[in-house]
């Protein structure tokens, strides 16, 4: 098979792959998503497809239906919505339809393009009955231009003279997945979700204003037709009850081309007031065809240019991971919210598995790649963080903390919606995982200022829920402990003294002293103005410090492990030599009970903590734990495989670094968990990402420094890549034998390899021989 590096090419277009497909060719811009659906439609089998155009926070409600209520439950979902579709073009050849199951399709090719983000299919369409077309079509949605999407779809005839009609329409009539038997796919949601306040048609133009029945949002959709052609043509506009169409007819000439240029423009009552949502959706359609899809797509193109320049990861003897890291790259740029409002769904804008919500995901397995590549990504996506406290705060009160603030587990407003408490609200260390993310964004950017506007607070209010939530035990020789609950393995619930939540709450709490030390020394006047608008008290400090200093940390002396909570150790493992590949993932197909009764982890959760937090763990606890859990988990899970493989670097198992690698850079490419129809795996992406750079070449930050510990995997003849740090930009290459390090932009800086320590200046490379000694 032949893999192109910087492209996803399809040549045979098939009914079985179609859905897959459609995740694979989506394009976004991290406010507007739209799968990679045909512009004429999809006639296919039910089940094989899945029209979709996302706004990035733009979503409904719905009331949560439980058989037995308790205190304090989620009481509404809140699902993305299914917009208007705005890809919609549909072509006639005399009286026959295109449609790419009738007729014969010949020189087909769909090539989703990662260098300058353009999706293009080109084909030659016979009808049934003798008539031929040659179609030509492009589709962007401009990282430059956050409401707009462009088509350009350009038509021959070839051979004859033929009547020919296009109708390009703006189609409301719209609908969201229901929930099916996987809990990961799906809503609550019945029928439309928008109903229509206003269409307005005019030539080429045509206007869709809609509002949520539920959660009061509208959203209005627009779109400009232009047709350039040499053939005689009318040209009329009319709509129907949820939709907006322009009709072209013409007298095609043989082999004379027909280009109609679609410029969409999308925006909601959360980007304008809705007295002024239409005329600003029209205004910023008006902009667009002025400045013109040339002229659009170039500053597209220049956006991406720059993007790569410090994003690219350079893969030497292996395209088909070169592939893989680019594409993966690629999505987590079209997902990730840039506007501090909105942030990076589970499945980004390309699907509608897991509603839209975002999770702990964003912050533990994105937004490291975005921190150390496009730090200013990182800072909107944690701003996003800061805009939802005050609902943090409200969902803290709920679970009886009169202080701080607790993060939702899964959620798009802000408010929490996951409807199973034990693998949702329980997730306590989604604060800690945000905390720790804040830390470690500023501290790689010396963005003290986003430290004193946004990260401290965020800091503060979760450190307080932590002395809450945890106490002083007796029984555990007063060390502070928190009980009741879950940790990152979802198939161990609500349980006492999670290891990884355990250790990240002490992260967290120390993290909070140290940006209120730092702000007292540099910033005293805006500590005190935090302090006071929050009522932080001196003695809080000391509070968070001293549960710190006393936090229970579990662990068996006389085998060296560090048991997942207080139960893990006292239960029966998982009969995994009895349990068929049918039955996986295990949630479903066994009742939660009988997986919460075993030793099984779904994903990484002790091991994620080796990772994260590896200076508190001595290289021989890393791979006793590691051997440890390995076999008692099942990976169910798409954030697993990455860590794993991090983990395994570092203790020297190189093969088993490189398979997971290999499970987790073509996820979505090569379906290995059969869901990417619903949409791509965003942290796993981000992953990938991790796996390289902290993997393979062994980055961490230690003491506030570079440091990296890199080899060669024996299947690569090189790889490289681009770091940002502290406003340097730096470039690593590692061969087999050695390592160059090169300064591109900034001031000296001291990093160390292998233990050594460098002084990198741009007027020198520093090439350092690679560790000799290969476990």
């Amino acid at each position: 098979m032949k893999y192109h590096v910087w492209e996803v090419v399809e040549n045979n277009f098939s009914v079985e792959e179609n859905y897959k497909n459609e995740t694979l060719f989506a394009l976004g811009n991290g406010y507007l998503g739209t799968r990679g659906t045909l512009e004429e439609g999809y006639s296919g089998p039910k089940g094989t497809g899945l029209e979709g155009t996302y706004i990035n926070g733009f979503f409904e409600t719905e009331t949560i239906r439980y058989g037995e209520i308790a205190y304090g439950f989620p009481e509404k979902s809140q699902t993305m919505l299914n917009v208007a579709n705005g890809k919609k073009i549909r072509v006639f050849a005399e009286d026959e339809e295109f449609n790419m199951l009738t007729g014969t399709v010949e020189n087909y090719s769909r090539v989703l393009d990662m260098k300058n983000g353009t999706l293009k299919r080109s084909l030659i369409w016979r009808s049934p009955k003798g008539r031929t077309l040659k179609i030509d079509i492009e589709r962007i949605v401009p990282l430059s231009h956050k409401h707009l999407a462009m088509i350009r779809y350009e038509i021959r005839p070839l051979g004859q003279d033929l009547k020919l009609q296009i109708i390009s329409s703006l189609d409301g009539d719209v609908t969201n997945l229901t929930v099916e038997n996987d809990p990961r796919v799906g809503s609550g949601l019945q029928g439309r979700a928008l109903e229509m306040e206003t269409i307005r048609t005019r030539d080429g133009f045509g206007l869709l204003r809609q509002k949520t029945k539920n959660s009061g949002q509208t959203i209005v959709s627009s779109m400009e037709n232009i047709l350039e052609t040499t053939c005689s043509f009318e040209c009329k506009s009319f709509n129907e009850t949820y939709s907006a169409h322009t009709v072209y007819d013409i007298n095609a000439k043989a082999d004379e081309p027909i280009l109609l240029t679609k410029y969409l423009v999308y925006a909601t009552s959360h980007d304008y007031a809705v007295e002024i949502l239409e005329p600003k959706t029209e205004e910023l359609l008006r902009s667009a065809v002025k400045e013109g899809y040339e002229s659009i797509k170039s500053e597209h193109i220049k956006f991406l240019d720059e993007f790569w320049k410090k994003a690219d990861i350079e893969i030497k003897g292996d395209p088909s991971l070169q592939q893989g890291i680019r594409f993966n790259l690629f999505h987590l740029l079209q997902s990730a919210g840039r506007d501090g409002r909105t942030s990076l769904a589970a499945k980004g804008l390309t699907g509608e598995g897991y509603e839209g919500h975002y999770f702990w995901d964003t912050e533990i397995f994105a937004m490291p790649f975005f921190t150390y590549t496009n730090p200013e990504i990182s800072k909107q996506l944690l701003k996003y963080r800061h805009s939802i406290l005050d609902k943090s705060r409200d969902e803290a009160r709920t679970l009886a903390h009169p202080k701080g603030a607790k993060f939702p587990w899964r959620t798009i407003a802000g408010e929490e919606c996951s409807a199973y408490y034990p693998a949702g609200t329980a997730q306590y260390h989604i604060n800690a995982d945000i905390a720790y993310t804040v830390d470690r964004y500023v501290w790689a950017t010396e963005d003290f200022d986003f430290l004193i506007n946004y990260g401290a607070e965020i800091l503060f209010e979760t450190a307080r829920v932590w002395v809450d939530v945890g106490a002083y035990i007796p029984a555990c020789g007063n060390k502070f402990c928190i009980n009741g609950v879950t940790g990152p393995d979802e198939y161990t619930a609500v349980v006492d003294n999670n290891c990884y939540t355990n250790m990240m709450a002490r992260e967290n709490l120390y993290c909070a002293v140290k940006a209120a030390e730092w702000m007292k020394e540099n910033a005293p006047e805006e500590y005190k103005r935090l302090a006071s608008r929050i009522n932080l008290e001196e003695n809080e400090l000391k509070e968070w410090k001293r549960a710190a200093d006393e936090m229970y940390i579990p662990y068996e002396e006389s085998t060296g492990i560090y048991p997942q909570d207080d139960s893990f150790l006292r239960k029966k493992p998982w009969d995994f030599a009895n349990t068929p590949k049918e039955k996986y993932p295990l949630l479903l197909h066994f009742h939660p009970l009988v997986i919460y009764r075993h030793q099984v982890c779904k994903q990484a959760d002790l091991v994620l903590a080796l990772f994260l937090l590896g200076e508190h763990f001595t290289f021989e606890e890393k791979k006793i734990n590691y051997d440890f859990y390995e076999p008692l988990t099942t990976h169910d899970s798409s954030l697993s495989t990455c860590i794993f493989s991090i983990v395994a670097s570092e203790i020297g198992y190189y093969k088993k670094a490189y398979d997971y690698f290999m499970c987790t850079a073509r996820m979505d490419l090569d379906d290995h968990k059969g869901n990417t129809k619903n949409g791509v795996h965003t942290a796993n992406m981000g992953g990938t990402w991790m796996c390289i750079v902290n993997g393979f070449a062994g980055m961490r930050i230690n003491n506030d420094t570079l440091c990296f510990n890199p080899y060669l995997p024996e299947q690569w003849e090189g790889y490289s890549f681009r770091l940002t740090f502290k406003n340097r930009q730096i470039q690593v290459t590692v061969e087999k034998e050695f390592t160059t390090y090169e300064l591109l932009e900034g001031s000296p800086i001291k990093l160390f390899h292998c233990g050594k320590e460098l002084l990198l200046s741009t007027s020198l490379k520093e090439k350092t021989r690679n560790q000799a000694d290969i476990m």
